[in-house]
């Protein structure tokens, strides 16, 4: 079953009405996991079919996350491309319009109020930004695996960069926040993902939102770097050792680190010595951190 798909473009908007007859006829296909998936392809824009798998269907063998996924599609609940040809690439999954419309009633909003656009999500399958997305994707993916191993630790929240811009737009655009539990520490942080095409001045002019946002709130600000290369990791940590504070806290990690251990381990590099810390060690060294922006 197909439902009506809208034509592609920037119109004022889909309302609700037009899918009333689809949503309900797929209400009682459409489990509360799936609910969560269209949830994430709306807050994240793209995941891969390995992420979906990681994230929402961790005890699921893979044939069963690529027939939901296939199901879903078949619904007009989500598109999917490969960015490159390839019978060994992974499909990339993105929202579709009836998807976006089932979203909209589950939070309780207007169609138009998510901002989503059909052609604009699809876009994503050329844009140079798909490797930061993605690469952002990743990074929750593997903080949520890092929480699940450990008995103690919960990852409590997530929030996308479109949440961060919406809480602290006037400050500074993190790429993700993220608070982090474990035992009886707590730990709010901001997340930037770097892929190294960033001069690193322009990566440090970022580091006066993060002063600004402290000094206004009273609170840390916690930095997590995530980069690409154990060099570009050494020259941030030294570009960015003035910017540390009393309330400002930066921290670097790479990518391979990062995949190889999880972030939950002792891979974090403080720009104040090349020990590596685990993300609750940073947690002590900032004991008002917790709940630090709300």
């Amino acid at each position: 079953m197909n439902p009506p798909n809208p034509a592609s473009g920037g119109g004022t908007g889909f309302e609700r009405s037009q899918y009333g007859a689809a949503l309900v006829r797929l209400a009682p296909r459409v489990t509360p996991r799936d609910r969560e998936i269209l949830a994430g392809l709306y807050d994240h824009h793209v995941m891969t079919t390995g992420h979906l798998h990681r994230l929402f269907f961790p005890q699921a063998g893979g044939r069963r996350v690529r027939l939901r996924m296939l199901q879903l599609h078949q619904y007009g609940l989500v598109d999917r491309f490969k960015p490159f040809p390839g019978r060994h690439i992974a499909d990339h999954w993105v929202l579709a319009p009836t998807g976006a419309a089932l979203v909209a009633e589950h939070r309780g909003v207007e169609i138009s109020e998510l901002g989503f656009r059909h052609d604009r999500v699809l876009a994503w399958a050329h844009s140079g930004r798909l490797g930061h997305i993605l690469g952002l994707v990743e990074c929750l993916a593997l903080t949520t695996e890092a929480a699940r191993a450990l008995p103690v630790a919960q990852l409590v929240r997530w929030d996308n960069e479109r949440e961060c811009a919406r809480r602290w737009g006037r400050h500074i655009r993190p790429d993700a926040y993220m608070r982090w539990h474990q035992g009886r520490m707590g730990l709010d942080a901001f997340w930037e993902y770097d892929t190294g095409t960033e001069p690193l001045t322009k990566v440090r002019r970022k580091m006066g939102g993060y002063t600004r946002l402290a000094r206004e709130t009273k609170l840390p600000s916690i930095v997590l770097f995530a980069v690409h290369s154990d060099r570009r990791e050494e020259h941030l940590a030294a570009k960015l050792a003035d910017a540390v504070s009393a309330t400002v806290g930066v921290y670097v990690s790479t990518h391979a680190r990062l995949g190889a251990q999880g972030p939950a381990e002792a891979v974090w590099r403080a720009t104040d010595s090349p020990g590596r810390l685990r993300l609750v060690d940073i947690a002590r060294r900032h004991p008002a951190s917790t709940e630090s922006q709300e």
